[in-house]
């Protein structure tokens, strides 16, 4: 068992993930890109319909959020992803409360 950080929050909703800015013990894979949709996004297209004009494409653009893979250095697990503002966020990972 490897320390990744000292100072981390815990996320709201999803109580296995917490969120850091400064991180020991990891490596930052920033060759490969993780996209994932914007939650405000996926929550306005659940209930409406995308209209097409074949000219133009798709009416609606999708706001998309970019990460990057982040692994422990002592075990090659992934242990997190890294977001544009510098953030980690943690998964996969054991609280220790002190």
């Amino acid at each position: 068992m490897t320390t990744l950080c000292l100072d981390c929050q815990r996320h709201e909703s999803y109580k296995t993930q917490y969120r850091a800015m400064f991180v020991m013990n990891c490596s930052v894979n920033r060759e490969e890109v993780l996209r994932y949709k914007n939650p405000e996004n996926r929550k306005k297209k659940r209930g409406a319909k995308k209209m097409r004009s074949n000219a133009e494409g798709p009416v609606e653009t999708e706001e998309e959020e970019i990460y990057h893979p982040v692994m422990c250095t002592e075990c090659s697990t992934e242990v997190a992803v890294y977001d544009k503002d510098e953030v980690f966020h943690f998964f996969n990972v054991l609280a220790s409360h002190s």
